[in-house]
């Protein structure tokens, strides 16, 4: 059942907020060191997200531009929606994307203050054979409470510039998760991506994507 309070998006929720929500501005780090991009965008987050002093409407803004500015967002909107996206117009692609959006600040947001004193050490960085553009960046993320947590990076390199693609915890990405709830109500919905952006909207207005 679509959103319903499933183990695997649980699995995700602290992993991305650490990891897939630690940035603030685009970050050039050194050609091809896609982990010391990662070190360099959490470093980022921190001060600029913490300087918010609790400024909800300030944390907010921040954090909406530093998820458009270092992860590829309408990439993986696109990837969600999957086969759909070809026969969605224009008008209801941007309307989606939109909310996908809200969809992403409101669930991953809160989370930030609850892990940004943790510690988070890169620990590899593995090229990719087959796409000399990507590469995946091993982090180590360290938890409350038990084990530490691995964190994997999928890392697109544009001109010289870095890009989050997808974040994987425990083996769960964010692309594939997504993808399976909303590939699930498009199938039964006859893939009007209009309906799917119009439940995603009433959601995110009762807050229904904020951590419990």
């Amino acid at each position: 059942m679509l959103f319903s309070k499933r183990q695997i998006l649980s699995g995700v929720s602290a992993a991305i907020a650490l990891s897939a929500f630690v940035l603030y501005m685009p970050v050039r780090a050194a050609a091809g060191d896609a982990g010391a991009f990662v070190t360099e965008l959490k470093d980022n987050a921190v001060q600029q997200l913490t300087a918010a002093n609790g400024d909800e409407a300030l944390k907010e803004q921040r954090f909406r531009t530093l998820l458009n500015g270092n992860f590829e967002v309408e990439d993986i909107g696109k990837f969600v929606i999957g086969r759909y996206w070809r026969g969605t117009s224009d008008e209801d692609r941007k309307a989606f994307l939109a909310v996908f959006e809200d969809v992403l600040v409101q669930r991953f947001l809160p989370l930030f203050d609850d892990y940004a004193t943790q510690t988070f050490n890169v620990e590899a960085v593995r090229a990719d054979a087959k796409r000399p553009e990507f590469s995946t960046v091993v982090s180590r993320v360290g938890q409350p409470t038990g084990s530490d947590a691995t964190v994997l990076w999928r890392i697109r390199e544009k001109g010289g510039a870095f890009m989050v693609s997808d974040v994987k915890a425990e083996g769960i990405s964010l692309r594939i998760t997504y993808q399976s709830e909303y590939a699930s109500f498009l199938k039964n919905n006859s893939g009007d991506v209009k309906k799917l952006t119009q439940l995603l909207a009433r959601k995110v207005k009762a807050g229904a994507f904020a951590p419990k």
